[in-house]
């Protein structure tokens, strides 16, 4: 009679991959991997943002509940959540309206829409009392409480 040998590392056969959640090591039976299994494996709450860590340059990957990530590629995947926000909204006033906006930058032309502002007019801010000329090319950091006026742009005809 002759004995079976098995290789321990192997168990029911298939080879572990590893993968980091959240910096702690797991071990995964299969090649493929979902956004939805690695929250599970992490215990990462369903509404929270999931992301495949990828080395600079690069941007990190969201991942979706559906996404299928391959684990046999070089190297170990690395996941890490975050918690998902509601953006928080403040209050900006443009030509004296009150007007609700995320805060967080925003382009002056998403400014200018927002308070229905015409595109061939100017937007300019209040900041210390003063008037300041705002590109329609440019953006502006939303806190809350900005005050925004706009005018037909200078050498435009009425």
């Amino acid at each position: 009679m002759t004995e079976e040998i098995k290789n321990p590392s192997c168990g029911d056969g298939k080879p572990s991959l590893e993968l980091v959640i959240n910096g702690k090591k797991y071990d995964w039976k299969e090649q493929y991997i979902s956004g939805a299994e690695v929250k599970k494996l992490g215990d990462i709450p369903k509404d929270d943002k999931l992301f495949l860590d990828i080395e600079r340059p690069w941007e990190d990957e969201v991942i979706f509940d559906e996404t299928e990530v391959d684990l046999a590629r070089g190297g170990i995947e690395q996941f890490f959540s975050h918690k998902h926000e509601v953006p928080r909204l403040v209050e900006i006033h443009i030509n004296d309206k009150p007007y609700l906006i995320s805060r967080g930058k925003h382009s002056v032309v998403e400014i200018k829409n927002l308070g229905g502002v015409p595109t061939a007019h100017e937007l300019e801010e209040l900041i210390n009392g003063k008037l300041t000329p705002l590109a329609d090319n440019s953006s502006v950091l939303i806190k809350g409480c900005e005050k925004f006026f706009s005018h037909v742009k200078d050498g435009s005809s009425s």
